[in-house]
């Protein structure tokens, strides 16, 4: 399958990742999948979510030591009843917002990221892993034409905190590609998967953009 962008270690492909990751092997697996309570109409895969992340999951490739799920905080965990076995748990990073929500009784502005399988390498600087993240500004997470987009500033504490520099990592569910760039900005491999071709563009805009220095981030 042609890459619909490929530059400097990062790569996306335009598809179904059901189809196209039985083909990769990644190392960490870093991703923001349908959520179970994602509004209607949004994304691909809106009305099926559990079914969605469960064939997913079945299809991890064996690879794959490190799986990274991000939720918004009133997502159900059960959700992530799929996981393989062979992928343990491992901790929950919570993921600040400066600025609180409002998702119905319920406080927002926070997210989730699940850690199943092995912690990175114990090396100087890195280590004991953080179970929370700095807390993301306003101008972390421009508007960009996606409807769920991240915060650049979470995703580039997720990628340094749950992958090492010489692994390959794999976003199945890219979206406007986020995850790539802050992969790039580290300085990782990475490869981004996304089924509908307007969000690929997104992403292959913005990783066309020059990378950004890091500042006091811990390799």
């Amino acid at each position: 399958m042609n890459p619909y962008y490929q530059e400097d270690g990062i790569t996306i492909y335009c598809g179904d990742c059901r189809e196209i990751l039985p083909s990769l092997e990644p190392d960490a697996i870093i991703t923001d999948p349908v959520w179970p309570n994602c509004p209607p109409g949004k994304i691909t895969g809106h009305d099926r979510p559990y079914e969605l992340f469960a064939e997913f999951c079945a299809l991890i490739p064996s690879s794959a030591i490190r799986l990274v799920v991000e939720m918004r905080n009133d997502c159900d965990p059960r959700f992530l009843g799929p996981v393989p076995a062979r992928l343990p748990f491992l901790q929950a990073i919570w993921l600040q917002y400066v600025m609180p929500g409002y998702l119905g009784r319920v406080l927002g502005g926070n997210e989730l990221a699940y850690v199943f399988g092995i912690p990175i390498r114990f090396t100087p600087g890195r280590q004991v892993i953080p179970s929370v993240s700095p807390k993301a500004q306003p101008g972390d997470r421009p508007a960009n034409g996606h409807p769920m987009s991240r915060a650049l500033a979470h995703q580039s504490f997720i990628v340094n905190w749950c992958s090492d520099h010489d692994e390959l990592i794999v976003d199945p569910f890219c979206g406007s590609g986020t995850t790539l760039h802050a992969a790039k900005n580290h300085g990782r491999q990475a490869i981004g998967i996304e089924i509908e071709e307007r969000f690929c563009e997104i992403a292959a805009k913005r990783l066309a953009q020059r990378v950004l220095p890091l500042c006091g981030v811990a390799r």
